[in-house]
């Protein structure tokens, strides 16, 4: 339909409605019935009512940041920093016609009380723009790192809010946003002069889940591990926001990449891209992890399997034409581990899955081998638990490894092996982004 049509079209109804209505005053004035005096409401004051609003001192304001909660209601998860991690998105549309930027963030209890904080650097840090693919920009030297939000552009905000024990995570939270606006983009001198220069705003009211997460075995075995996307910051599996079956969905929200690294090299230079291989960086198989088993995390049921893809050629991810939502996996099998429960695995050597769909697995049982398949830049496991194995549409659900090693992991701006989170042995946890461990 043409715009002049839908205003036609618009006009027409509303005609059509005052037409309704006047007949229906008609009808009702030709009806004869008396008035109904007696239950007529009173109109004006009455002696026993509250005191009257001072409306004298009321004035409307423009409130520009419309602020929401990305679905689901987010499930805690012991993290292997050992903390309880709740990770929840938020969408925060700029309605004003100034580009805006975020100053800080806080996240608040339903007492009041404020129970996590972004600076602007952070909140840039956690911030990404509805459909700008461009590469984040680093901040001047001495100046805070900023993320504008254009005028009429919705914000993505990947939150994690970290507590010490379970039992501090309250029902719910929403949020105070404040931010500033810069020169108007349109309307300056005329409408956009309505609009403020500042705001703090609260909103994206979140419900805590009591849902608790699934304990499953490791994935993978042995040493030297490298947790590279993971929960809870913003990086290559938070980012993925996409609008699938009508919603923003954070499709890869606790799902894990893992590769293997040389730990005593990594623990002397620093991670490079190096420590990943032994021999050509251009051949799959010199690649640490390359070859390993990959095994059933859980008694299961087959529901998926795929092996027929050739493994990537290393160096960069290859996405673009001939890619859709249903290949950026490459070789991939989904077990089902009960109903409405799946674990997924992504980038399997080609050819490598021994399990056919309908197979009963148990748990610890090698299932296929890692490989470098699908939308991969170099050889790694995708592993992830969701709602159903199309993981695109459906809740990424977090989950507990019950037994690994933390050996230290990766300072993100330094690229120096620490012994933080403390190395040393952990049950029923969820190993976080740049975390290297070992599996039993």
């Amino acid at each position: 339909m043409s715009a002049s049509n839908g205003t036609r079209g618009w006009r027409t109804g509303r005609q059509g409605r005052w037409t309704a209505l006047v007949a229906v005053s008609v009808l009702s004035a030709c009806t004869g019935e008396p008035a109904d005096v007696d239950s007529a409401e009173p109109v004006g004051p009455t002696t026993d009512s509250a005191p009257a609003v001072d409306w004298s001192e009321q004035t409307d304001e423009m409130s520009p940041l419309v602020i929401e909660a990305v679905a689901p209601e987010p499930i805690p998860v012991l993290g292997s920093d050992e903390n309880i991690h709740v990770a929840y998105e938020l969408t925060v549309l700029n309605f004003a016609p100034r580009p805006a930027v975020i100053t800080s963030v806080e996240t608040l209890a339903p007492d009041g009380s404020v129970v996590a904080t972004l600076s602007q650097d952070e909140a840039a840090a956690r911030t990404m723009i509805v459909a700008d693919y461009s590469p984040p920009q680093s901040a001047q030297a001495g100046e805070p790192a900023t993320v504008q939000i254009p005028s009429g552009k919705t914000a993505l905000l990947a939150l994690d809010n970290a507590y010490a024990n379970r039992e501090d995570v309250p029902e719910s939270v929403t949020h105070e946003i404040a931010a500033s606006f810069g020169p108007a983009e349109s309307g300056a001198g005329g409408i956009a002069e309505l609009w403020p220069d500042e705001v703090s705003q609260t909103g994206g009211t979140v419900a805590i889940s009591t849902e608790q997460p699934v304990s499953i075995g490791a994935p993978l075995r042995g040493q030297g591990w490298l947790v590279g996307n993971g929960c809870c910051t913003l990086n290559g599996h938070r980012n993925v926001l996409l609008p699938v079956g009508g919603q923003i969905n954070g499709g890869e929200r606790f799902a894990i990449d893992v590769s293997r690294i040389d730990v005593e090299s990594t623990r002397e230079n620093g991670y490079s891209a190096g420590v990943e291989v032994d021999g050509d960086p251009s051949d799959n198989e010199s690649y640490l992890a390359y070859g390993a088993p990959v095994l059933a995390v859980a008694d299961a049921t087959v529901v998926t399997v795929h092996s027929t893809d050739s493994d990537t050629t290393p160096g960069s991810l290859p996405i673009g034409p001939g890619f859709t939502l249903a290949n950026l996996g490459g070789n991939a099998i989904a077990l089902e581990l009960a109903p409405d429960l799946f674990a997924v695995y992504y980038h399997l050597a080609p050819g490598s899955p021994t399990v056919q769909v309908g197979d009963t697995v148990t748990k610890g049982q090698e299932i296929a081998r890692l490989g470098n398949s699908g939308n991969s830049s170099a050889a790694h496991l995708h592993f992830q638990v969701s709602r159903t194995p199309l993981i695109f549409s459906s809740e990424s659900v977090p989950y507990v490894i019950d037994d690994f090693t933390v050996v230290g992991s990766i300072d993100p701006d330094s690229g120096e092996l620490i012994d933080e989170p403390p190395p040393g042995p952990r049950e029923d946890t969820l190993p976080l982004a740049l975390t290297i461990v070992d599996f039993p």
